[in-house]
């Protein structure tokens, strides 16, 4: 139980710090790498934002090579996922890892070329993503074999709303990307939470607590991106934010998954030595 109050300390300062550095980024807006005109092999930059990574500096070929690199972090931690439980989970939980996949490959597309197309394969996929973990939250106590149709449909159609929206209006500020993904883990969160308090064991809480710690302190990394950039810019934020937010991802979904063990009553271990590293194995029944 020792990690866990460590963890809720680590969590406690991380939030005293987010909430003045999200309120400075809405006062004032993104102070980013936008001043960079730098080109290279994609020629003029057409995405509407564009991070604190020097451009172009270590290949003609890639825009931010670090943060590029870092996206690849996310897709293999996708596919450690899908391997990992490629016979002991639902299908949905599949689909939740290979949406992580399809985010790290777009936010590489993006970050190699900082094209508004690339730029909307990275961020509509997390959009998409987010629907995956709300429907696996919706389903979480349901009898096995269950199919929700009515909120699949609504899901959906909410997910193909804020598509179009983050499509045709968001800006530089990205305010319409962060409003509809924002809202979505605020769903999580609570929800999660929720759980851990109906479901709870020690290892459900170290699952929850290291979730909820690292992407925390992931974001709180993307606000000292963007509102620092000058004065942090070697340090690669944003890459970091990467690998933290991919590692929260993924406890958060063990998490999940060891919630669905305790509905159904179901013996699981987990695996591993740290976040990077954990899977769930299953000792007697399948999920």
């Amino acid at each position: 139980m020792g990690a866990v109050r460590v963890l809720r300390v680590v969590l406690g300062v991380v939030l005293l710090l987010i909430f003045p550095l999200f309120a400075l980024l809405i006062a004032r807006g993104p102070v980013d790498g936008a001043g960079d005109e730098r080109e290279g092999y994609w020629g003029p930059k057409t995405a509407n934002v564009n991070w604190c990574e020097a451009d172009y500096i270590f290949t003609h070929y890639i825009a931010e090579f670090v943060n590029s690199l870092s996206s690849l972090s996310i897709v293999a931690s996708g596919l450690y996922g899908i391997s990992a439980h490629w016979t002991s989970v639902e299908c949905r939980y599949l689909v939740a890892f290979a949406s992580m996949v399809v985010v790290g490959v777009g936010s590489f597309a993006f970050h190699a070329t900082l094209l508004r197309p690339m730029q909307l394969l990275d961020e509509v996929p997390m959009i998409w993503g987010n629907s995956v973990f709300v429907y696996i939250l919706l389903t979480m106590e349901d009898k096995e074999g269950r199919t929700r149709t009515i909120e699949i449909w609504a899901i959906s159609l909410m997910t193909l709303l804020m598509t179009v929206l983050i499509t045709l209006f968001d800006t530089s500020d990205q305010n319409i990307f962060l409003l509809c993904y924002g809202s979505g883990v605020v769903y999580l969160v609570l929800r999660s939470r929720t759980l851990n308090l109906k479901y709870s064991s020690e290892t459900s809480m170290l699952l929850m607590d290291t979730a909820t710690v690292l992407y925390a302190g992931a974001f709180l990394l993307w606000l000292l991106d963007r509102n620092f950039c000058s004065a942090v810019r070697s340090f690669q934020l944003h890459a970091l934010w990467h690998i933290g937010a991919e590692l929260g991802t993924v406890s958060g979904l063990l998490f999940w998954i060891w919630i669905r063990h305790e509905v159904r009553a179901a013996k699981a271990r987990l695996m591993g030595s740290n976040p990077a590293t954990w899977w769930i194995q299953v000792l007697d029944k399948a999920v």
